[in-house]
């Protein structure tokens, strides 16, 4: 089926319709403000008439890529500035109507609410444009919309038994994906991002999230924390799952108890109805539900044991506290060593809690997930498929690091479903859980404004849904998360995500080499590789 270009229009002030419905199909459902690109938004009609669904894609190689931090980037921006522009984020993309092979290379332009009209919109896109143009970069357009650049970490409302849950024993391990808070503040909470060791204090494990997940932005002061042992300065102390998680993680299994009653209650009937099939049909109708019965019965043991167990060692709030932070600098962005966010917190954990007997290292139990379901997702393209095997164990151990070019640079042996070469990468987050997303081709800028006034741009790597089907790679709570690849290389920390609604269109990660070298630039070695033997 051949594939026409849309109708063109000189560019235009959207009307109410085209501005709410035109990135109809992003998660955030956000709303656009004004666009450059002059093909004609049509509203559908008819009986039967539906709109069409928007979807980001990575954006791949391109002119763009070799002038967009160093040049053009930092042009837009300063543009937007001098003129007031509350601008949240700008970031490279190609935007496609879902399933099809067309998609236009963009620069999404993200504004706070209610901050820019759309006449005055429109002025900013056509200028915008014409910077892109006047370094014979005539493909990309520029479209602006309500976006904010927002910090995952969110406060809770206790959850209903009906909402769906991961594996139940999952959260409770030493496995990645830990839901962690500020024991003062637990209704805020985010996710443990991964474990580490310091040669210069051998036998203790430390753990590393994002730093507003433990610090507010609007509420505690943005200063360098540092605590000393034998100082007298009082701890301030980390909570693994905070009131509202642990009560949702004990509704999940008590959830799954339940499931396993109604599966033995239709087993029943089952069993019963086989009585009217001939005996030999009989008799292998019964064998099979009595062996499903007995596996019913089984998890229904193992349930209860689990939920006895987990009230019992952590109901009392006390006892999940599992370290204490040791160090933050202070939420810093365009950050001199590569111009990333500055945002990440240490945390030492107490070995009672983790030890040498409990301790796997770093790895992201993969269990929640299907293998054929999860395998399929990591192989977006069965013509060029990826390196992800799934573990015999289930644990996608952590084997290495990403660089920067490399993370920009996919293996063009690997493509996503749009034929386009990727890396498909993983996390564990306190929110969605196991999600699987790709990584842009090209770094993002973002600000996060404080009362108002605008910070730093700084780069972030973007990481995009799955496909246009799957839901979004992270929401609000998923601060922290380790992203790796198929491998187990590492690419960084999730710090936020855009989006005027809990969930975010893309994603955003710290780079972990640019993390390794704050790090040391604060006289911690970090080794992302801890063994059992080293504690």
């Amino acid at each position: 089926m051949a594939h026409h270009p849309p109708p063109t229009d000189p560019p235009h002030i959207p009307s109410d319709e085209e501005a709410k419905y035109y990135l109809y199909g992003l998660y955030s459902e956000a709303r656009l403000i004004a666009r450059s690109n002059s093909d004609i938004w049509m509203q559908p009609t008819g009986p039967e008439a539906y709109f069409e669904k928007k979807e980001f894609r990575p954006f791949g190689p391109h002119l763009l890529n070799d002038l967009w931090e160093d040049s053009i980037g930092p042009i837009i921006d300063a543009y937007l500035l001098e003129n007031e522009v509350q601008c949240t984020i700008l970031n490279p993309l190609r935007i496609a109507v879902a399933d099809q092979p067309i998609s236009l290379p963009v620069i999404m332009i993200g504004v706070n609410h209610d901050t820019l009209f759309p006449s005055f919109g429109l002025e900013i896109a056509m200028k915008c444009r014409s910077i892109l143009v006047s370094y014979q970069i005539e493909d990309v357009h520029v479209i602006i919309y309500e976006s904010r650049y927002h910090h995952h970490a969110a406060l809770y409302e206790p959850a209903i038994s009906a909402d769906p849950a991961a594996q139940v024993c999952e959260p409770f391990s030493t496995t990645l994906g830990t839901p962690i808070c500020n024991a003062k503040t637990t209704n805020f909470e985010g996710t443990g991002g991964f474990f580490f060791t310091d040669t210069s204090k051998p036998g203790v494990l430390h753990l590393l999230t994002a730093r507003h997940v433990l610090f507010h932005p609007d509420r505690d002061e943005n200063n360098l924390f540092e605590y000393r042992e034998r100082s007298g300065d009082s701890q301030k102390k980390v909570m693994f799952m905070g009131e509202a998680a642990f009560k949702n993680r004990c509704d999940a299994i008590e959830s799954a108890i339940n499931d396993r009653k109604i599966i033995m209650e239709q087993l029943q009937r089952r069993w019963t109805a086989a009585g009217d099939l001939k005996k030999e049909k009989t008799i292998m109708e019964r064998d099979q539900v009595d062996d499903l019965t007995k596996q019913a019965q089984k998890a229904i043991a193992a349930f209860r044991m689990l939920l006895a167990d987990v009230t019992m060692d952590w109901k009392i709030e006390k006892n999940r506290v599992i370290g204490h932070v040791t160090l933050s600098p202070p939420l810093c962005f365009d950050c001199p060593d590569g111009g990333y966010t500055e945002d990440w917190v240490v945390i030492q954990i107490y070995p009672s809690l983790i030890a040498k007997f409990n301790c796997i290292g770093n790895a992201i139990d993969l269990g929640s997930i299907e293998v054929d379901k999860l395998t399929s997702w990591m192989y977006p393209n069965l013509e060029n498929p990826s390196s992800f095997k799934y573990p015999g164990d289930r644990l996608l151990r952590f084997s290495g690091v990403i660089s920067d070019m490399d993370m920009l640079k996919p293996d063009p042996k690997t493509r996503d479903y749009d034929n386009e070469p990727t890396i498909m990468v993983i996390k564990n987050g306190n929110t969605t859980d196991l999600t699987v997303g790709r990584l842009n081709t090209i770094r993002a800028f973002t600000r996060f404004y404080f009362d108002g006034q605008p910070g730093s741009m700084s780069k972030e790597i973007a990481v995009l849904s799955r496909n246009s089907k799957s839901g979004p790679f992270s929401a609000r709570g998923d601060s922290g998360s380790v992203v790796v690849d198929g491998k187990g290389r590492v690419c960084g920390m999730i710090t936020g995500g855009d989006g005027t609604t809990e969930s975010s269109d893309c994603t955003f990660v710290t780079s972990i080499n640019f993390i390794l070298t704050r790090l040391a630039a604060h006289g911690i070695h970090a080794n992302i590789f801890p063994t059992p033997d080293e504690l």
